[in-house]
């Protein structure tokens, strides 16, 4: 069911983006100051290449909860962010440095051939096995996902998180739902291709780029109308996808999916803090009839304000 309409003024926590890739398109130090000058005050780094950032000093203002090399299998997708070392599966997953571990179970979605994804990794009795290896180690796993039978066979394993989600289907969402797993659709790494900057993709891959981020949307809508728990994150980092303005164009892309602007601020806030299991001790009063620029802007003044920064 829908949620109810909210009151007029709301207290919330700073925001959060749940996916991003601080060792990606650019320098870390620098890609996390342009997170703190979007008003972005938590990211989840979702995956360094061999620990990238264990030794990076980044701005002590942000808080990053970092997930380390994301789990792969060795010949698919997913080295340039993945843990490539001679460890064991367990090794890997017990030396994560924070409560979540990034597994990568299908590969990216095709913009040749509609409704394509890379392979999946892992079987099903493989994604059980990483599920209990996590919560040994007191551990919860996100998993970048594309296809409605993967997502479905995640979820079915116990993930904690979807990540992108292309493809999923109304039936997984619900199952989402009533499982309590959570949705971080990372819309805009999709949308953002459209404006291809660099003229990087043929008339037949902009209309199929088109077709997959409008399909996303209608999905979005359909979680939040069902009570999945959704999140914003950006993925940025990843090509045309740039650390901290990518917030405020996740947060449109949920409202453009139908979803109200307070509603979008409660995923954007205290959503993300809850999945990342995070107090939120700053918070942010504000009136949700203001548009989503100026809400950014409110919170980036009021987390100065109260780290003073």
């Amino acid at each position: 069911m829908a949620r109810s309409n909210l009151s007029q003024t709301l207290a919330l926590p700073l925001p959060v983006d749940t996916h991003v890739h601080l060792s990606l398109g650019g320098d870390p130090q620098a890609n996390a100051r342009l997170q703190l000058a979007a008003g972005v005050a938590v990211v989840r780094d979702a995956g360094s290449r061999d620990g990238l950032l264990d030794g990076v000093v980044l701005p002590p203002a942000l808080t990053v909860v970092k997930t380390g090399p994301a789990i792969f299998k060795k010949g698919f997708y997913g080295s340039f962010l993945g843990d490539n070392r001679a460890l064991s599966l367990a090794e890997k997953i017990a030396q994560t440095p924070s409560s979540f571990v990034k597994l990568i179970l299908t590969g990216m979605v095709s913009f040749d051939v509609y409704g394509e994804v890379g392979p999946q990794q892992w079987s099903f009795a493989e994604l059980c096995e990483i599920v209990g290896l996590a919560e040994a180690c007191g551990k919860k796993v996100m998993v970048h996902v594309n296809s409605d039978k993967a997502c479905r066979e995640a979820v079915t394993a116990g993930a904690h998180s979807l990540e992108h989600g292309y493809f999923i289907s109304s039936e997984t969402l619900l199952m989402m739902a009533e499982k309590g797993v959570y949705w971080t659709p990372t819309v805009a790494a999709m949308a953002n291709q459209t404006r291809d900057p660099d003229k990087r993709f043929s008339a037949v891959q902009l209309q199929i780029i088109e077709r997959n981020y409008k399909r996303h949307l209608e999905m979005i809508r359909f979680a939040h109308e069902h009570g999945v728990k959704l999140t914003i994150g950006t993925d940025s980092g990843s090509y045309n996808v740039p650390h901290g303005s990518s917030f405020l164009r996740e947060m449109e892309l949920f409202v453009e999916a139908g979803i109200p602007v307070a509603e979008v601020w409660r995923i954007a806030t205290a959503n993300g803090y809850e999945l990342l299991g995070l107090p939120g001790e700053l918070r942010l009063n504000l009136d949700p009839g203001l548009p989503l620029n100026t809400l950014l802007e409110q919170a980036k003044l009021v987390f100065c304000k109260q780290l003073s920064i």
